[in-house]
C-alpha cells in the first residue's frame, strides 16, 4: 500500500507563482481566446496518410528517416501575427521514456518547449501546451521526437486563440486560456513544464489543501492522508482523474468507511479525446474533473485518511473494488470551511395579555357563571 500524506497545521495565504508565459503576453488578468476570424480547430490522427489534405497554414507532416529517434515534422505557418497556438497531444507513456517538443523557426534559433512531456503515468495520457505568437514568429517547424522503441503519439489537435481583454473577477491575475470548448484553464497549467507544487491557501474561512498534484497511478490502492487539528464545518475533496472507464465512477473512503462516489464529469462529444476501437468500444483518453462532498461527521482530529476504488451501476452499493486497468489521479486538493455555525434562532414566546376590566352583569337567560372576589 503506497501511503502519500499533507500536513494541514497553519493558515498559508502563499500562491503559486504565475507561469513565465503569462508574462509574455499581459501583466494583468486577459483571456486567450478563439477568435471568428482564425482557422477553426483540427485534429490529425498519427500516422497521417500521406495524401491528406492539409490547412494552408499547416505543412504536410513528415517522418524524417535519417533521424536517430521517431521523429515527426510539423510545418506551421501562423495565419495571423497576433495568434498563439494550443495544441493538445495524445499519447501513450511508456517506462523509461520521453516525449519531447521543439519549435524549429525558419529564421531563428530552436526553441525547446518541453524537456519531457510525460507525467510519469505509464499510459495513455493528454496535456495542451500553449505557444505563443512571439515564439512562433513568421512560420516554422513543430518537432515531436519520442523514444527509440516508438513516438507514442495517437493524435494532436491544434487551435489558434487571440488575445482580448475579457470580464474577469478583480481577484483573477493570472492569464487564462479558453479554447472552442469553453473549459477555462491557467495559461501556467499549458506552459509544458511539469506541475508547480502548491501550498495551502486561505480564502476567507476557506482553506484549500493539496493532498497532491503530482499525477499517481492508484489502480493497486494508494491511502493519501492529512493531519486536520480543528474539524471543519463543511468539506470537499477535489481532484482529476484518468483512466476510469466511461460510466465508471469512483467510490471515496474516507477513515477506511465508504463516504460516496465521484463520477467524473463526462466531456462534450466532440472532445477530442474520444477514441473508438475496431470493436466499437469507446474510451476517453484525457483527465476529467471530479468532486465530493464530505460529511463533517467521516472526519475526526488529527490524521484522516483518503483511498479511491471503482465501482459501476451492475455493482451493489459497497462493492468499490481495485481495478487492473491503468488509472491515476492529480490535482488531488481537500477543501474546509471553518465559518461557524449559525446561531439557532431564538424561541419566540407567546405575549400574554391580562385584562382587569370589570366582569359584565350576564342576560337573565345566560348559563354563564360570574364568580365575584
Amino acid at each position: 500500500m503506497i501511503k502519500i500524506s499533507a500536513q494541514i497545521r497553519t493558515r498559508s495565504a502563499t500562491a503559486a507563482s504565475l507561469a513565465a508565459l503569462a508574462g509574455v503576453f499581459f501583466s494583468s488578468a486577459l483571456a486567450l481566446l478563439r477568435a471568428d476570424e482564425l482557422p477553426g480547430p483540427l485534429t490529425l490522427d498519427v500516422p497521417v496518410p500521406a495524401n491528406l489534405a492539409t490547412p494552408a497554414w499547416l505543412g504536410h507532416p513528415e517522418t524524417p528517416p535519417n533521424e536517430t529517434l521517431p521523429t515527426l515534422d510539423l510545418p506551421i505557418t501562423p495565419p495571423d501575427a497576433n495568434a498563439a497556438l494550443l495544441i493538445t497531444i495524445y499519447f501513450t507513456e511508456t517506462d523509461d521514456g520521453f516525449l519531447r517538443i521543439n519549435w524549429n523557426p525558419d529564421a531563428g534559433t530552436p526553441v525547446a518547449l518541453a524537456d519531457n512531456f510525460y507525467e510519469g503515468v505509464g499510459m495513455a495520457n493528454s496535456r495542451s501546451l500553449l505557444i505563443p505568437p512571439s515564439t512562433l514568429g513568421t512560420s516554422g517547424t513543430l518537432v515531436l521526437q519520442g523514444t527509440a522503441s516508438a513516438l507514442g503519439v495517437q493524435r494532436i489537435e491544434f487551435e489558434w486563440l487571440e488575445s482580448r481583454q475579457d470580464l474577469v473577477s478583480p481577484t483573477t491575475s493570472a492569464m487564462l486560456v479558453t479554447p472552442s470548448n469553453g473549459a477555462t484553464v491557467p495559461a501556467e497549467s499549458v506552459n509544458g513544464q511539469a506541475d508547480t507544487a502548491q501550498t495551502a491557501t486561505w480564502t476567507g474561512n476557506v482553506v484549500t489543501v493539496p493532498i497532491t498534484t503530482d499525477p499517481v497511478r492508484i489502480e493497486q490502492g494508494v491511502e493519501f492522508s492529512a493531519q486536520v487539528d480543528t474539524l471543519p464545518t463543511t468539506a470537499r475533496v477535489a481532484l482529476k482523474e484518468s483512466g476510469l472507464a466511461l460510466g465508471q465512477r469512483l467510490v471515496v473512503w474516507i477513515n477506511q468507511e465508504r463516504a460516496g462516489t465521484i463520477t467524473p464529469a463526462v466531456p462534450g462529444l466532440g472532445d477530442a479525446g474520444y477514441f473508438t476501437d475496431l470493436s466499437s468500444s469507446t474510451s476517453y483518453v484525457g483527465w476529467r474533473n471530479g468532486s465530493f462532498y464530505v460529511p463533517a461527521t467521516l472526519l475526526k482530529a488529527g490524521v484522516n485518511t483518503l483511498q479511491f476504488s471503482t465501482e459501476d451501476d451492475s455493482q451493489a452499493a459497497g462493492a468499490g473494488t481495485n481495478t487492473t486497468a491503468p488509472l491515476a489521479v492529480k490535482d488531488v486538493v481537500l477543501q474546509m470551511n471553518y465559518a461557524p455555525a449559525p446561531e439557532p434562532a431564538a424561541v419566540q414566546l407567546p405575549v400574554l395579555h391580562l385584562s382587569a376590566e370589570p366582569a359584565l352583569t350576564p342576560a337573565a337567560d345566560s348559563t354563564s357563571t360570574t364568580i365575584s372576589p
